[in-house]
């Protein structure tokens, strides 16, 4: 039955409006639902109709169309609060309690663009302060002395705050923040590390390693790239309806813009942060505010087109999309590695983190690298402290899909306007998206056996990163997966891994296929003897520099 057919019977329908037909635009590899060999998956066409209509197009659709409801698609400016967001009691309508907020920040400075969060006993409600830092809340269902928590998140160059029980009077409540730089004194004009870079030893990369060559997809809300640590990215599409070419450009969340910052930013104008890969060439595609997963399925297949190696998803859904998961494996036939948060419910992993043929990646967080009264140090899993300080992130989603953990809490990065500390599993997923395009553009596997572009590859780049990993909790797998990658411990032989054939999962990988549900020891399977640091000149010098251990390898006539 072919997709004008379809089309031209919905169009008969009185309650049914198509909204847009999403074509595929990248040479096909799979056949029907995903079977090796054939076409590429189909063009997808987008409705609008009530409930009952789809539901009754699902019961009568033949085995041969997919019928499913578009969800949105969503991602978290910073973690969920369970036990706060929790109502203790449902609030009725009625008169509510208006409290008047001022956020400021060093010397009473007003800052504006700030969120101000309240939680009581009643529904949780939240206010953005104007140009004069000011703003009032209306909190139904309860009163001052029940309010229970503050979350106060600046719009950027202050750490958050978070105030447990506060005090509260019927005036104007003055809550103060902390610049960043009261941490970082030269900051930025100084160079800062994260500590997450830190510890998984970015700077032990030699300084010609900056992953050009590499192509990087971040699926988002955009990238504000008149920021000038990103005014080097000149590619990418909006896909929210406005304007299509030049969209991406504005980033009214700043997640987009934060996650391009970790993976790419540039110090060639100013010092402030250096992202992982920033020779690499960065594609902005810009799926939020409003995203679906017809928007997905639209910028993962334009990822396919132009030949994106990675591409880093931030966001995710508590459904799931037997038509987006069917994109993502054909993504991954064409050689696009999808490297996906895993999600910040604290519960199972999202979608489509939880699916075989992508990368998930949990959070992790570092003591000591935030204040104490900020919202970062309530995120601590309480068992998940390693003796080094590190520690499980207890929003991050768990399960047996998770392949590896990255630093997802009080990450500094840019937004618009400046830099922010924050939250999640989308800030650690970054993390692992600029550790592979390191790897795809230097390490010397990729460049031979391995540059071309299949599944295979992908297999074998996911392996490389799983064989990396330092794991400070063993055993927590369903946490942390194989642990943190750690580009001092990257294996320098890989050999393309077994793949196996194309299929489509909910919830759980088949064994021969898991990361995430592996024993860490399992992540060598495929690869053969493992080969010391430095085995020859060619493993060394194109990818870390190790001045000691060369000199040794040179002296015992190994170089």
């Amino acid at each position: 039955m072919s997709t004008d057919f379809v089309a031209n019977s919905l169009n008969m329908l009185d309650d049914v409006e198509i909204v847009r037909r999403v074509a595929p635009k990248g040479v096909g590899v799979l056949g029907t639902f995903g079977a090796g060999g054939g076409s590429s998956m189909p063009e997808v066409i987008v409705a609008r109709m009530p409930a009952e209509r789809g539901l009754e197009l699902l019961s009568t659709a033949g085995p041969t169309i997919v019928v499913e409801e578009d969800r949105l698609l969503h991602h978290s400016d910073f973690p969920e609060m369970p036990e706060l967001l929790q109502p203790q009691f449902l609030a009725m309508p009625g008169v509510g309690t208006d409290i008047q907020f001022r956020v400021v920040g060093e010397g009473g400075k007003p800052l504006g663009d700030a969120m101000v969060y309240v939680y009581g006993r009643g529904f949780p409600a939240q206010g953005k302060t104007g140009p004069n830092g000011q703003v009032s809340i209306t909190l139904f269902g309860t009163s001052l002395e029940a309010v229970t928590a503050i979350y106060v998140k600046p719009a950027c160059n202050h750490w958050d705050r978070y105030l447990s029980a506060p005090e509260l009077n019927e005036g104007v409540n003055t809550i103060q923040l902390r610049e960043l730089s009261q941490a970082w004194p030269e900051f930025p004009k100084q160079r800062l590390v994260n500590w997450g870079q830190k510890l998984m030893h970015l700077e032990q990369m030699a300084e010609s390693a900056r992953g050009r060559g590499v192509k990087i997809g971040i699926i988002d809300s955009g990238c504000d790239i008149t920021h000038p640590q990103l005014d080097h990215i000149a590619s990418g599409l909006d896909f929210t309806g406005g304007d299509r070419e030049r969209g991406w450009t504005t980033d009214t969340y700043a997640h987009g813009t934060h996650c391009a910052g970790i993976i790419a930013a540039s110090s060639k104008n100013m010092p402030g942060i250096l992202g992982f890969a920033p020779d690499a060439e960065v594609h902005a595609f810009k799926v939020f505010p409003g995203g679906r997963f017809s928007d997905l399925i639209d910028a993962l297949d334009e990822c396919i087109q132009r030949r994106i190696d990675v591409v880093n998803l931030s966001l995710g859904s508590d459904a799931v999309s037997e038509l987006v998961a069917r994109k993502i494996e054909e993504a991954r036939q064409h050689g696009v590695a999808c490297i996906v948060a895993a999600g910040n419910s604290g519960q199972q992993v999202q979608f489509p983190a939880r699916l075989p043929g992508v990368l998930a990646v949990g959070a992790l967080g570092r003591m000591g690298e935030f204040p104490e009264d900020s919202f970062h140090a309530t995120t601590v899993l309480q068992g998940g402290l390693a003796p080094d300080g590190t520690f499980i992130a207890k929003f991050s989603c768990n399960g047996p899909e998770i392949a590896v953990s990255a630093p997802g809490v009080a990450v500094v990065s840019t937004v618009p306007g400046g830099y922010a500390a924050l939250d999640g599993t989308s800030m650690a997923a970054p993390h692992v998206t600029g550790l592979a395009a390191l790897i795809l553009a230097h390490h010397p596997a990729f460049q031979g056996g391995l540059k071309a572009r299949n599944a295979q590859r992908v297999e074998a780049l996911f392996q490389v990163i799983a064989q990396s990993c330092v794991n400070p909790f063993p055993g927590a797998p369903t946490y942390v997966g194989a642990g943190l990658p750690d580009l001092s411990h990257v294996p320098q032989q890989a050999q393309p891994a077994a793949v196996a054939p194309a299929a489509v999962a909910f919830g759980g990988r088949p064994i021969g296929t898991s990361l995430g549900s592996l024993a860490p020891a399992g992540f060598g399977a495929g690869f053969g003897q493992q080969v010391a640091w430095g085995a020859t000149q060619q493993t060394v010098a194109p990818f870390m520099v190790n001045q000691a251990l060369v000199q040794q390898l040179r002296a015992a006539g190994l170089l």
